[in-house]
């Protein structure tokens, strides 16, 4: 009797395993489907500034370009990642590759950082080198692996208590680097704090609020602009994001003018005003906007009409 009770209690706990891997294997499709992107803090950044937030606590503006990579040398499923500063290609700054794999020891997906040897001296053209971050090229932060898991309507990330540490300061300070993730379909946020051995708060991490990257969106726009002959010059396969992306436009005459087009999706972090997808028109040289128009943030085409310029722009296919 005994052993049949063994063996029913075997059998059950199998099943549970399986149970287990099954619904890990799906939320692991649904995280591969939902990481890639281009995501900015544009929102947090301008609202932090009307919300008057000391600057020594305000964020930088971030955009982060998460693309899916082919390098079987690394994993199945590899990310990269390119991050830059001020919406400014030439500052770049992480350059690193993510392999994903499902644990299920852990139940948990596990999340693998791969970083060139030579940071410092990485470039895009470097980057794009599928052979620059193999595991010969590359150094991996397996210590700061993070486990992600499933939460509902998103997925949060993290390292284990104790498990990543920054060496130099570990041997200055005993410093304990902690990342923390939050990812749904539509934003990334991030968090990194540090901790001396005593799980006191260090001074230089002392902000508790994450950077919070949303998604954007990719839309394709034409532009045209009035010469001062009265003619027009018109200029389409124009790029542009919802996430703070800007574009500029110059007339083709012997002394050129420009007019550049912003687009935002905006999302007020207090009421009574609604969410907006925005079209700004700007000149050179002036922060404010010569006018704007807005729509549903859902919206996939905008245009604008000042009668010396227009502009239309349409959500780009995927």
């Amino acid at each position: 009797m005994r052993r049949l009770a063994w063996a029913v209690l075997y059998v059950v706990a199998v099943h549970s395993r399986a149970d287990e891997a099954a619904v890990l294997d799906k939320d692991f499709r649904i995280l591969m489907e939902w990481l890639p992107g281009v995501y900015d803090n544009q929102e947090q950044v301008y609202f932090e500034e009307e919300q008057a937030i000391p600057q020594g606590r305000r964020h930088q503006r971030i955009r982060q370009f998460i693309e899916r990579t082919a390098l079987p040398t690394v994993g199945q499923h590899v990310f990269t990642l390119r991050q830059q500063w001020n919406d400014d290609p030439a500052q770049v700054a992480v350059q690193a590759r993510y392999s994903f794999r499902p644990d299920y020891a852990r139940n948990a997906i596990r999340m693998t950082t791969y970083l060139p040897n030579d940071a410092h001296k990485a470039t895009d053209s470097e980057h794009s080198d599928p052979e620059r971050l193999t595991p010969h090229a590359a150094h991996t932060a397996s210590v700061c692996d993070v486990l992600w898991t499933r939460r509902a309507n998103h997925f949060t990330g993290s390292t284990t208590m104790d498990a990543c540490a920054n060496d130099e300061q570990r041997a200055a300070t005993q410093a304990i680097i902690d990342h923390h993730f939050l990812l749904t379909d539509e934003a990334l946020w991030m968090h990194e704090g540090a901790r001396n051995a005593a799980h006191e708060q260090s001074d230089n991490h002392s902000r508790d609020v994450p950077v919070k990257l949303l998604k954007a969106r990719r839309f394709e726009c034409w532009m045209t602009a009035m010469r001062r002959d009265g003619e027009w010059t018109f200029q389409s396969g124009l790029e542009i994001y919802d996430q703070g992306g800007m574009v500029w436009l110059s007339t083709d005459e012997a002394d050129p003018q420009q007019v550049g087009i912003k687009m935002r999706n905006v999302r007020w972090p207090y009421d009574p005003n609604r969410p907006s997808l925005v079209l700004y028109a700007h000149r050179p040289d002036e922060d404010r906007a010569v006018s704007y128009a807005w729509a549903d943030p859902s919206a996939e085409r905008i245009g604008i009409n000042l009668r010396w310029m227009q502009a239309s722009c349409t959500l780009a296919q995927r």
